[in-house]
């Protein structure tokens, strides 16, 4: 298979048979034609799971079975492939709309941002594909931070030793303006490295290194003067600002020997006001970020680690919790142990998703069937004299009322023969 520059040569040289199909190593095709790339990794995976998902929708799963099936045998279809090469954004909608509408039965009971969050907090530790994606590129940090000089590093350094090699991943760069000529695969994963740690660290160190940094340009462009940075100007601090522009550079000529003072005046007068004044200088050693006072070592994490991270930013609480607070006065931590209890106090899974339907108000009563037409009236089936919402059917109807009596004097019965024995 011919690469790089001669990615389209037809020519088959040395006697041996040259493929015109895909490639398939380890697993994975590899292919010039996007489209066959993309049927033949991920569209061939799709079908598998529709069929997959077909036949387990006939089993009466409840939502908790579903989302084992999901996170056990769905999704790793997908893990080796979406950490080796890029996963279409097409896709991840496809696969989003068939997971969650293998979970739901049809359209989406919930939102998908609360159903991904944890237990304590509303949700069913769904799995949310998009950020498992980038995490498992993230990932990749862990293999290129390390001192481990493997052959397929150099593809990467060669591609960025025009912005200071690796040394560019400390910088406050912005892909956008950044010239780069490399492949998608690395350029998502500098997109979300520059995003994740936006994100999650407190204290934003990169922002006053002078190199590749994005609000820092010359012409429109992002800087990098290699014989600048090894002699150890890195940090905006380094020009000197507390000098006038001859000073500086006497100063600095004494340690860069091929220099001039248009290129050192030029540099100085590119930084922007706001950042002229600051002295604060990064370490530029152990790609680690500071998130919470806690150090987050690059070179120690999982795709687990930023995977947690980037669905605790992204879930969200259950729209129902707000109206839980509102007509029962709990507050937000009376609601996180409400949400809690299904999960410490009953074993079946069916009782569990029963009270989670519950507390999301997605049980179908009269009352809603009646509003999309599956009911004549929205009467309550026991006592026909009030609509049934899920309230009335729960609290407020008399046989309800009768029952919750009955079983709290069974409850303290029961309660005090067991306290006899």
């Amino acid at each position: 298979m011919w690469i790089g520059s001669s990615r389209n040569c037809k020519a088959q040289p040395f006697g041996i048979k040259w493929p015109n199909e895909p490639i398939k190593a380890l697993g994975i095709y590899y292919t010039y034609d996007q489209k066959l790339l993309l049927e033949k990794n991920f569209i061939e995976r799709l079908d598998s799971i529709k069929n997959l998902t077909g036949i387990w929708s006939s089993r009466g799963l409840s939502i908790y079975g579903k989302i084992t099936l999901i996170k056990s045998l769905l999704i790793p279809k997908f893990v080796y492939v979406s950490s080796l090469i890029p996963t279409p954004k097409e896709f991840v909608s496809q696969l989003n709309q068939l997971l969650f509408q293998f979970l739901w039965n049809g359209r989406d009971k919930v939102t998908r941002r609360s159903v991904i969050n944890e237990y304590s907090n509303g949700g069913l530790k769904m799995i949310d594909f998009d950020s498992m994606i980038i995490s498992l590129r993230l990932a990749w940090l862990k293999r290129i931070a390390s001192s481990n000089d493997g052959t397929w590093k150099r593809y990467l350094t060669h591609h960025l030793e025009r912005f200071g090699g690796l040394f560019l991943f400390h910088c406050n760069y912005d892909v956008s303006i950044l010239p780069l000529n490399i492949s998608l695969f690395y350029l998502e994963l500098l997109q979300w490295w520059s995003e994740f740690r936006d994100t999650f660290s407190s204290e934003k160190d990169w922002r006053y290194i002078l190199w590749n940094n994005k609000q820092i340009l010359i012409n429109n462009k992002t800087v990098y003067y290699k014989s600048y940075f090894e002699a150890g100007v890195i940090h905006i601090s380094d020009l000197s600002f507390d000098l006038n522009n001859k000073d500086s550079f006497s100063l600095v000529s004494n340690k860069i020997s091929k220099t001039n003072f248009l290129v050192w005046a030029g540099l100085r007068h590119s930084i922007p006001s706001i950042l002229k004044i600051c002295t604060h200088k990064s370490t530029t050693g152990e790609l680690s970020l500071k998130i919470d006072d806690n150090i987050f070592d690059v070179t120690k994490k999982k795709s687990k680690d930023y995977y947690t991270l980037l669905v605790s930013r992204k879930a969200l609480f259950p729209t129902n919790v707000n109206k839980l607070q509102n007509e029962f006065h709990f507050t937000l931590e009376e609601a996180k142990q409400i949400f809690m209890i299904p999960h410490s106090v009953a074993l079946e899974a069916y009782v569990k998703a029963f009270q989670y339907k519950i507390l999301n108000s997605i049980l179908y009563t009269n009352a809603k069937l009646y509003k999309i037409g599956f009911k004549l009236n929205d009467s309550s089936s026991f006592c026909s004299s009030e609509p049934e919402t899920l309230y009335h059917f729960l609290y407020l109807c008399p046989f309800s009322v009768d029952f919750w009596r009955d079983f709290e004097v069974f409850w303290k019965t029961f309660d005090f023969r067991c306290k006899m024995f």
